[in-house]
């Protein structure tokens, strides 16, 4: 299995300002306990970062792949030219504002880490949905990812208008992450919904560890969706697509 949403930090060298003082979430977390290949998200919006994930990537073959920060809206020259450096992740200031996503500057972005060989993460609630299909047909050729399922609460008309028009752009994979704290029968109609509109080809796992754990261990992550999928499909959603999309580039000799 793929696991294409893990994260893990040392909390000395990261701020993590989404983690106030007190969080549980706010110490160490490590691959020590997991055993599935991975691959390795942004947490924090450091480039820094980027650069312990591949370090750790680079000693430790489970680790499949790195997405990592940089901000689009003014990304560097050079990406770094890792092989393991597989994806983009750059959250924007407002994850419900659909217009930020086809703002000029990060659409140019946008086109930069795709001519780099890179995927783009998209971390959003449903608002900004129809504003990820507007830039999937900006950059046809980017492979862009959406994060948890865009964060729904229930399968209401936005959410459900925002996956049809992504659904129409074929660059677009959706990640069946950041479900833990959803009440079985939504998580059943969402899963539902996405398979219906998606296929399995363009859908993939994360268990988005360690936030999964304030709701639920990984391994009932991992079980609960299993069981919410046809057994065909889950060598296209535990590893298939993961494999299909985050791809090793190809880096200069």
């Amino acid at each position: 299995m793929i696991d294409a949403h893990v994260h893990v930090w040392d909390i000395t060298r990261r701020k993590l300002p989404w983690l106030p003082a007190g969080h549980p979430l706010r110490r160490d977390f490590t691959l020590e306990d997991l055993t599935d290949d991975v691959v390795l998200i942004q947490a924090d919006a450091d480039p820094l970062e980027v650069t312990d994930l591949l370090e750790l990537a680079s000693r430790t073959p489970s680790v499949l792949g790195v997405v990592g920060w940089f901000d689009l809206r003014d990304p560097p020259q050079y990406f770094p030219e890792d092989p393991r450096l597989v994806g983009i992740r750059s959250p924007p200031a407002d994850q419900t504002d659909p217009d930020l996503l086809t703002d000029p500057a990060h659409v140019r972005g946008v086109r930069a880490a795709t001519a780099a060989g890179l995927a783009i993460d998209l971390l959003l609630r449903p608002p900004a949905l129809i504003g990820a299909a507007r830039l999937a047909e900006a950059v046809p050729d980017a492979r862009l990812v959406l994060d948890h399922l865009g964060n729904p609460q229930a399968a209401d008309t936005s959410w459900r208008t925002g996956m049809k028009a992504l659904a129409a752009a074929p660059n677009v994979a959706v990640k069946l992450s950041g479900t833990a704290h959803l009440p079985p029968d939504d998580l059943a109609e969402l899963v539902d919904v996405a398979l219906d509109l998606f296929g399995s080809d363009r859908l993939m796992f994360g268990s988005d560890w360690p936030v999964c754990t304030l709701s639920a261990g990984r391994s009932e992550v991992v079980r609960r969706t299993a069981d919410l999928l046809p057994s065909a499909t889950h060598n296209d959603v535990f590893r298939g697509t993961a494999q299909r999309t985050y791809r090793p580039r190809e880096t200069a000799p």
